[in-house]
């Protein structure tokens, strides 16, 4: 499970595991759109929104207000 947060500083949503995790970017990088990629974080794009997804299991979802998208959309990055 996770949680959903607004971020004022960043302009957007975090979601954040609530238990430790590391995900595994091959296997994102396979069924996602990457904008960027670096070892540390993945930038990708997915129904038009912007999602920043940091290796230990963050993610700052941006161009997005929906809170039923956002939680769809992180449980697909975290499947």
């Amino acid at each position: 499970m996770f949680e959903i947060k607004e971020c004022k500083s960043k302009g957007g949503y975090t979601v954040k595991p609530l238990n430790n995790l590391k995900l595994d970017f091959a296997k994102i990088k396979k069924n996602f759109k990457i904008i960027f990629d670096s070892p540390i974080a993945l930038v990708i794009q997915e129904d038009g929104v912007e999602i920043v997804i940091h290796k230990y299991g963050e993610l700052l979802v941006k161009k997005c207000k929906d809170l039923k998208k956002i939680e769809a959309l992180a449980k697909k990055v975290y499947a």
